[in-house]
């Protein structure tokens, strides 16, 4: 949420921009300079700022889906799945804990997750875990390939 922004205001932008499919960008403050230490989110959490897998994550109380990858599942339908996920939340809450510096929302997805791209000082997000193996591009993989090899 940008500096001088109201938290109402900026959920009114979120909702604007998904009624009308223009996306919306905005600089997040770097986590270490909010003191933000991002975690993996726990069952039971109240989840306001944490790691839900490799692709979703809790921003502030928003629930945001990371647009253009997919990652494993946390309950995957085999093991190689579930490992495989443990590995792309582990390494997601790593990038954002180098420093979250821009959020571009666009929208929501058809579970009510706002749908965005996430920006560390190194560079956009998606794109990382793609490079590291932890992710693929959204709809190239049928998910149960994640139990394959």
């Amino acid at each position: 949420m940008p500096a001088g922004l109201s938290r109402a205001r900026h959920i009114a932008a979120v909702v604007i921009a998904s009624v009308t499919g223009v996306g919306i960008a905005c600089t997040a403050p770097a986590a270490t300079a909010e003191g933000l230490v991002w975690h993996i989110c726990q069952p039971f959490e109240t989840r306001v700022t944490c790691v839900v897998d490799g692709d979703t994550v809790w921003y502030r109380g928003t629930k945001i889906r990371l647009i253009g990858i997919d990652a494993p599942e946390v309950e995957g339908r085999c093991r190689a799945e579930r490992h495989r996920a443990a590995e792309a939340t582990q390494a997601l809450t790593d990038l954002l804990n180098t420093g979250l510096s821009r959020i571009a929302y666009d929208g929501q997805d058809r579970y009510g997750r706002a749908l965005a791209r996430l920006w560390v000082a190194s560079g956009e997000i998606g794109p990382a875990m793609i490079a590291a193996g932890h992710a693929v591009p959204f709809g190239s993989r049928h998910r149960n390939d994640w139990c394959g090899s």
